[in-house]
C-alpha cells in the first residue's frame, strides 16, 4: 500500500508540473501577444503623429511600415527646407516599394516629386496611381490639379473630364478651379463638360456660368442639352431656370419652360386653356415651387393645401387657411407669368371663403416683376363666408414689362376687426389676352 501511495504521489507531482509549464507557456505567448498588439498600437499612435520626430520614433520599432514611411513623406513634404523635400520624396520612395499596390503611397510621392520640380517624377507616379484605382475620382482629381499646376491644359481637362464622369460632385469646386486657372469657359465647355452622356454636368454648368453672370456660355451649354435626346429630370435644369428667373431674363426661362413641356420634363395640366397664361391654374397636379408653377413660401401664421377637394372643378383647389389672427400683410402663393409689354390682359378666378373676420380680407392680385411699385392691380377682396364665385380683373402691362406676379394677397386692414382668420379658397385662375368676361 505504501508503494502504491508513494506511484501515486509522484505521478500528481509531475502532472502538477506539466500543468504549471503549460501555464507557464500559455502566459509567454499571451504576453508575447500582448507585447506585439502594444507595440501595433504605439506605432499606430505615432503614425498619426504630425511631429518628425515622433513617426522617427516609430520607424524605430518598425522600419519596414510603409505607413510610416508615407506619412513622415507628408511631414517633410509640408517644409520649405530642399533638403527635407528631398527626403520627403526619399520616404514616399521606400513606402512604394514596400507596398507598391497602394495608390494612395504613388500620389504621396507624385506630390514630394512635384515639390522639387521633378515632373518627370510626378508624372509617372500619378499614372501609376490611375492605373491602380482608375475609377477613384480623387486620383483623377490630383492629376487634373498636377498637370493644370504645370501649365498642360492638354493634359489636366481630360483628367477632369474624366473626373466627373466618375462623381459629378466634384462639377463646382472643378469649374471653380479651371475658371480661375484658364479664364476660358467655352474651352471647359468644349473640353470638360461637353461630349458626356449626363446632360445634368451640363445644366450644372448652365447654372455656373449663369451665376457668373456668362449668360452666353450658360446658353451654350443649355443649348447642347436641349439638343441632345439624353434624359433629366427638373430638378437638374431647376437651378438654371431659378437663376434666369432671378437675372430678370424671363424671355430665356420661358423658352426652357416650353422645351421642358415639350420634352415631358414638365407635364403641363390635361385640363390647360389654351391661351391661359397660368400654369396649374386649376390645382390639379402639385405645384414644383419653382419656375413659371405656383410658390409658396413658408409662413408660420398662414398655411397652404394645393390639393383641397373641396373643388369648384375638378378634383383639387388650392386652399388658404389663417389660423393665427394677425393683421400682417400676406402672400401665401404667387406664380411668375411671362406677359408682353404695353398689353391689356384679364384675370379670372372662383373664390370662396369661410368665416374670414377681418374687412381686409384676401384676393388676386398682379404687380410688375421687375418694378412693383410702378403698377399694382388687384380682384375685390373676399371677407365673411361666401360660396364658390368668379372674381375677374382687368389690367395692362408697362412699356418694359416681361413677367408678372400674380398671388393671393392679403394687405393689412386699417378699421376693426383687423386681425384676420378664416379659410379661403381658389379654383380656375386664368389669365389671357382681354376679353368681355362671358365671351
Amino acid at each position: 500500500m505504501r508503494l502504491l501511495f508513494a506511484d501515486y504521489i509522484d505521478f500528481s507531482l509531475k502532472s502538477r508540473r506539466r500543468s504549471a509549464l503549460f501555464l507557464s507557456l500559455v502566459a509567454l505567448v499571451t504576453l508575447a501577444g500582448s507585447a506585439e498588439a502594444i507595440k501595433i498600437a504605439a506605432v499606430t499612435a505615432l503614425g498619426k503623429s504630425t511631429e518628425v520626430s515622433a513617426v522617427r520614433k516609430g520607424l524605430a520599432f518598425d522600419p519596414d511600415n510603409p505607413a510610416l514611411h508615407d506619412r513622415l513623406s507628408q511631414l517633410y513634404g509640408d517644409s520649405l527646407g530642399l533638403s527635407n523635400l528631398a527626403e520627403g520624396v526619399a520616404q514616399a520612395r521606400r513606402a512604394t516599394a514596400l507596398n507598391p499596390n497602394k495608390f494612395d503611397y504613388w500620389l504621396s510621392l507624385a506630390s514630394a516629386c512635384e515639390s522639387i520640380h521633378n515632373d518627370a517624377c510626378a508624372d509617372q507616379a500619378l499614372q501609376r496611381a490611375l492605373f491602380l484605382s482608375p475609377m477613384m475620382p480623387l486620383v483623377w482629381w490630383v492629376a487634373g490639379n498636377h498637370y493644370l499646376r504645370t501649365d498642360r491644359p492638354e493634359a489636366s481637362l481630360p483628367c477632369f473630364h474624366r473626373l466627373l464622369e466618375l462623381s459629378p460632385d466634384y462639377a463646382t469646386p472643378t469649374f471653380d478651379l479651371t475658371l480661375r486657372a484658364y479664364g476660358n469657359p467655352k474651352m471647359i465647355l468644349e473640353n470638360i463638360v461637353g461630349g458626356g452622356e449626363d446632360p445634368k454636368l451640363a445644366l450644372a454648368f448652365a447654372d455656373f456660368t449663369s451665376g457668373h453672370d456668362d449668360f452666353e456660355t450658360a446658353h451654350q451649354a443649355w443649348t447642347e442639352v436641349a439638343g441632345g435626346g439624353s434624359p433629366f429630370p427638373f430638378v437638374a435644369v431647376q437651378p438654371y431656370l431659378e437663376r434666369l428667373l432671378s437675372r430678370g431674363r424671363y424671355q430665356e426661362a420661358q423658352a426652357v419652360w416650353l422645351h421642358l413641356e415639350q420634352r415631358g420634363v414638365i407635364a403641363r395640366p390635361a385640363d390647360s386653356e389654351e391661351g391661359n397664361l397660368v400654369f396649374n391654374g386649376g390645382f390639379e397636379q402639385p405645384p414644383l415651387d419653382a419656375g413659371f408653377d405656383w410658390r409658396s413660401p413658408p409662413s408660420p401664421y398662414v398655411s397652404v393645401d394645393f390639393a383641397d377637394s373641396s373643388a369648384y372643378q375638378g378634383a383639387r383647389c388650392l386652399r388658404v387657411d389663417f389660423p393665427v389672427s394677425q393683421n400682417d400683410e400676406f402672400e401665401p402663393v404667387y406664380q411668375i407669368l411671362p406677359v408682353a409689354a404695353n398689353k391689356a390682359y384679364t384675370l379670372a378666378a372662383y373664390v370662396r371663403s369661410r368665416d374670414i373676420t377681418s374687412d381686409s380680407g384676401p384676393c388676386l392680385r398682379v404687380t410688375d416683376t421687375a418694378c412693383p411699385g410702378c403698377w399694382t392691380a388687384s380682384t375685390a377682396t373676399t371677407v365673411g363666408t361666401t360660396p364658390w364665385h368668379l372674381v375677374t380683373l382687368k389690367f395692362s402691362t408697362g412699356a418694359a414689362t416681361q413677367a408678372v406676379r400674380l398671388s393671393v394677397w392679403r394687405p393689412p386692414s386699417r378699421t376693426f376687426p383687423m386681425e384676420i382668420s378664416g379659410s379661403f379658397w381658389v379654383d380656375g385662375v386664368s389669365v389671357g389676352a382681354w376679353r368681355e368676361v362671358g365671351r
